[in-house]
């Protein structure tokens, strides 16, 4: 097809869009395109070409084609009320061509996700809907943005998130989180972290020193590094900062955090020599610490901050553990001595890779670190490293998270925007 035939230059006595075309694309492209016929041709093919890729790439045929233009191409800001109630007739159709019985009862919109809250009538319908979390997504028209199904608090009742187009997204800046650490339940908390918010846009704080570590694992454009950052800007804005060791091998990612006055090494650690020399050291500062115990005759570290001790909890944040297993197979050794006898010494790890996979996250280690931050990942299998489940093959990316916190139930978080302003002044209060 020319483009010509695209814009009503060839029909006779219809509106001709061609010179509006020429105009969006010539601001577009930063030329002037009315001078040229060939290169606005040009110009305009290349553009439909895209155009018809998006909706290849984003398009689930059979759905209706409408509303995806609607939701996905035109719609921004949160999904309107009237859009969300015609999604939650077509999952309340959708469920009982499955065979399920369930009555909405209320409907709540989260940053990226809308929240539909049903009540079932047999005992089986739960495991039914389960089960057919790929059906209710391709009804919907969700392409790879799975619906995911939950047992809500009360008896027979369940949670349907439904993702929303990226379009319709609320970022959650870091300056609306913040004063979640100086909350109550953050004071409850001796190394509070906020990794972002619930699925319905409540801050989301776990305890690090209750971890006791944590490991991250998210494939590129997951989110991983703003998580990170998240961390560590939770750890310098709580009431009691502790001290840092900060592992960054590709010396890129923790560059900013170098003028911490709190940092137990006085610098980044980029290389794996060095990785391994101040791990070993830490190893030497929980034996230290646990002679420290035995003269004040208590048992741990909030033991001896009872009795007087002076003693700072210590935090080592570990980027890209693939790269360091990659290179040394010795960085193994300490790691697990760590995260086996450290959390009574107040030493906690946070270990982050792009490669979750059992030779970077081995059996030893998995066992003594039970929280777990699960990011977008490629395949099932990656999921199951981290989470011992799937699921996170199926996150939206750019901070959508599955948490799995010691001795609770996986949550579904996403993570906040965090801008280079944000990390400069958590610095300059602490440098």
């Amino acid at each position: 097809m020319h483009p010509a035939q695209l814009i009503g230059e060839t029909r006779a006595g219809e509106d001709d869009y061609s010179d509006v075309y020429r105009a969006m694309i010539s601001i577009y492209e930063g030329r002037d395109l009315f001078s040229d016929e060939v290169a606005f041709h040009a110009a305009l093919q290349r553009h439909v070409r895209r155009g018809i890729a998006t909706l290849a790439a984003e398009w689930t045929p059979g759905a209706d084609f409408n509303r995806y233009l609607l939701q996905d191409l035109f719609t921004e800001g949160p999904e309107s009320s009237e859009l969300a109630g015609e999604l939650g007739d077509q999952v309340t159709r959708i469920m009982a061509e499955m065979g399920v019985d369930g009555r909405l009862i209320h409907t709540a919109q989260g940053p990226r996700l809308t929240r539909f809250t049903f009540q079932l009538t047999g005992l089986d319908d739960l495991g039914r809907l389960k089960r057919g979390e790929e059906k209710l997504a391709f009804g919907l028209g969700l392409a790879d943005r799975a619906a995911t199904v939950s047992s809500a608090a009360v008896e027979r009742q369940v949670w349907i998130d439904i993702p929303r187009p990226t379009g319709q997204w609320r970022a959650v800046d870091w300056s609306e989180l913040k004063p979640a650490l100086r909350s109550q339940q953050a004071n409850t908390m001796s190394l509070p972290v906020c990794l972002g918010t619930d699925v319905l846009g409540v801050p989301m704080l776990i305890d690090l020193a209750a971890a006791p570590h944590l490991f991250l694992g998210g494939t590129t454009g997951s989110g991983k590094s703003m998580t990170l950052h998240g961390i560590l800007l939770s750890l310098l804005s709580g009431r009691d900062v502790p001290d840092l060791l900060l592992v960054d091998p590709k010396a890129v990612e923790f560059t900013p955090y170098k003028t911490l006055k709190n940092l137990v090494t006085g610098e980044i650690i980029t290389s794996v020599s060095d990785a391994l020399r101040v791990l070993n050291d830490l190893i030497k500062e929980m034996n230290q610490r646990q002679e420290i115990f035995t003269k004040l005759e208590v048992r741990d570290f909030a033991e001896a901050q009872a009795a007087g001790s002076d003693l700072k909890r210590i935090v080592a944040v570990i980027d890209e553990l693939g790269d360091l297993f990659m290179q040394s197979d010795e960085i193994e050794v300490p790691l697990i001595r760590l995260a086996a006898k450290a959390r009574s010494a107040g030493i906690h790890l946070v270990l982050a890779t792009q490669r979750p996979e059992a030779a970077t996250f081995p059996g030893m280690l998995r066992s003594n670190v039970p929280s777990r931050v699960a990011l977008t990942v490629q395949k099932g299998s990656e999921s199951r490293i981290i989470l011992d489940d799937g699921g996170a093959e199926k996150l939206l990316g750019k901070g959508d998270m599955l948490v799995k916190f010691s001795g609770q139930p996986v949550v579904r978080a996403h993570g906040p925007r965090i801008q280079s302003s944000d990390i400069i002044g958590a610095v300059g209060k602490n440098a």
